[in-house]
């Protein structure tokens, strides 16, 4: 039986679990957060899954820019001297991998510097745009209308820095 994809209720990522984890809680390798795992939708053909499939919680995201999707294994049910977790505990705990999309820079500074500096680009020079932050010093933040139109982006999370990394963390 192949792995049960779904949703993410917190980032809206697509997560795939093995379906042997139906109805268990398992945490997001994206968002770390709990989630509880949906039963498998019935399929007519559906092809088997290889044992190294079963032990991976797959997170998949758009490929843009030559995106590949990121997997994290999890840890075993059952350890090998027969004790079993809790039911309390997590299913799955995945190790941390670096999200290449998002940037180590914060939203709700990249935000306080817009709204109060924003005439003179300083938001700009935080994310490492040197250049832009020029022009907007020398426009008076792109005669403000740029600086409304940066602060609404750094708001819904669609603002980036010099590497093309989206500001998400608040």
């Amino acid at each position: 039986m192949s792995d049960i994809k779904f949703d993410c209720p917190h980032c809206t990522q697509r997560v795939g679990a093995p379906p042997e984890l139906a109805g268990r809680t398992g945490n997001c390798p994206n968002c770390k957060k709990p989630v509880e795992i949906p039963a498998p939708e019935e399929k007519a053909t559906a092809p088997a899954a290889s044992p190294a499939q079963k032990k991976k919680l797959v997170v998949k995201k758009p490929a843009a820019k030559g995106g590949v999707s990121s997997t994290a294994k999890r840890r075993p049910a059952a350890r090998a001297t027969g004790k079993k977790k809790s039911a309390a505990a997590p299913v799955s705990e995945p190790e941390s991998a670096p999200d290449d999309n998002v940037s180590k820079k914060s939203r709700t500074v990249a935000a306080l510097l817009c709204w109060f500096l924003g005439i003179i680009g300083v938001h700009r020079f935080y994310v490492g745009k040197v250049g832009t932050g020029i022009v907007q010093i020398l426009t008076f933040g792109g005669f403000t209308i740029w600086l409304w139109i940066d602060f609404i982006m750094i708001l819904c999370g669609k603002f980036k820095d010099k590497q093309g990394q989206q500001l998400s963390k608040w």
